[in-house]
């Protein structure tokens, strides 16, 4: 497992094309983000796993691609892929974006 800092690390270095790029962190029942733009990301980063959380990727907006000029895109952390509790985590906060999205 990788520390919060490595975590931080890799969400600096996200995709080029990205934008408002975060964490994404999940609960039982929610999701949580931590910015690129966080004051203090590895302190918000260890809060939210201190109240249960777990960070299990990346997400961000890419431009192009859509007719309103925008697409979510998401991925999990490399130690993730492949186990399915993530998977559907991330494939929940998908359909989150989709009828969010589709409902404007």
């Amino acid at each position: 497992m990788r520390s919060n800092k490595q975590l931080v690390n890799e969400l600096r270095s996200a995709p080029a094309l990205w934008m408002d790029t975060a964490i994404v962190v999940a609960f039982e029942n929610r999701f949580e983000f931590v910015g690129e733009d966080h004051p203090d990301p590895i302190s918000r980063l260890n809060f939210l796993e201190e109240q249960g959380g777990f960070a299990i990727g990346l997400a961000g907006m890419k431009p192009g691609g859509v007719p309103e000029g925008t697409l979510f895109s998401a991925q999990l952390f490399h130690e993730f892929k492949g186990q399915r509790w993530a998977q559907r985590y991330m494939d929940i906060l998908r359909g989150i974006v989709r009828r969010h999205a589709s409902s404007e």
